[in-house]
């Protein structure tokens, strides 16, 4: 059951933030093989953030404008689409973007080297630009928990809280991946770019293999992504706990469809997440905002 949301002072404004200049990153679509390039642009306070798409047309960054969550989180709007969105959009959530225009050459985001590090980076080598004009967002506090349910003991779940924390377990029947868990608490010491930001997309290598016969990621690689064969890793891990760590960074981009920021005060346990049940939850937190008719740029 969902609870209404409360509404606290502290919660009812956080500063507008974008990009003080354009910074672009090209590369290869993983899923489509195709040379792909992106500039994130400064955009007005209160905007949000929109993908000027290629071959024309735009869509927002808003969880009802999700047309596809199979292998990646795919936007459409008017029958074009972009695909991909999901390391972006976490790079952005977690430096705290919320205003941006994302020009898009290609059909997806430019997987780069399978985390948000490059985004990161990039970003900061413009600095952030924060306005003087607070930006309202949804202050999303629960007074009861809320669960979206997938297959195979997947879930997502949120509860009230006194700030935002992630947990996310992934569970593999795997002797190297088994069991893993991240954790991301700003307020507790954690930090995007230093803890979540370098974590790499990864496959199984019978996933792998079953894919390129399928004609399917086709610009995947060793250089953007982690192969998990039956005794070792493609290449050494970052971190420990890294492929739990990217589904992390996964569950953050599909939440930026939320509302683009974090939620304040919420206590989210993530356990085998997929896109699917991430964009799900998004879901339920957008419409558990719409219903207490929160006067905020939430999806419309």
């Amino acid at each position: 059951m969902t609870g209404p949301a409360r509404v606290s002072e502290k919660a009812l404004f956080q500063p507008a933030r974008t990009v003080s200049a354009p910074v672009s990153l090209r590369g290869v679509g993983i899923h489509t093989g195709t040379d792909c390039a992106v500039t994130i642009h400064p955009a007005d306070a209160g905007s949000g953030v929109h993908f000027a798409l290629d071959g024309g047309g735009s869509v927002e960054a808003a969880v009802r404008n999700v047309v596809d969550t199979d292998r990646c989180t795919v936007l459409g709007n008017g029958g074009v689409t972009v695909s991909t969105v999901e390391h972006l959009l976490s790079a952005l959530i977690g430096l705290g973007i919320t205003d941006a225009r994302i020009e898009v050459t290609g059909p997806e985001i430019p997987i780069l080297d399978g985390s948000a590090r490059p985004w990161v980076e990039a970003i900061g080598s413009v600095q952030i630009r924060e306005s003087s004009v607070p930006r309202p967002v949804p202050p999303l506090s629960l007074s009861a928990p809320i669960l979206v349910t997938g297959k195979n003991g997947s879930f997502l779940a949120a509860s009230p809280s006194d700030a935002f924390r992630l947990t996310v377990a992934t569970v593999f029947d795997h002797p190297l991946a088994g069991t893993q868990v991240a954790r991301f608490a700003p307020g507790e010491g954690s930090d995007f770019a230093r803890d979540v930001a370098p974590a790499r997309t990864f496959g199984f290598i019978e996933e792998v293999e079953a894919l390129r016969k399928a004609g399917l990621a086709l610009g995947g690689s060793l250089e953007n992504a982690v192969v998990v064969y039956p005794d070792r890793y493609s290449s050494p891990l970052r971190f420990a706990s890294e492929l739990a760590y990217h589904k992390l960074l996964d569950v953050l981009g599909d939440l930026f469809l939320a509302g683009g920021t974090l939620p304040l005060t919420l206590d989210i346990v993530a356990v085998k997440p997929s896109h699917r049940l991430n964009v799900e939850f998004a879901s339920r937190l957008w419409e558990t905002a719409a219903r207490r008719n929160l006067e905020v740029p939430i999806g419309t």
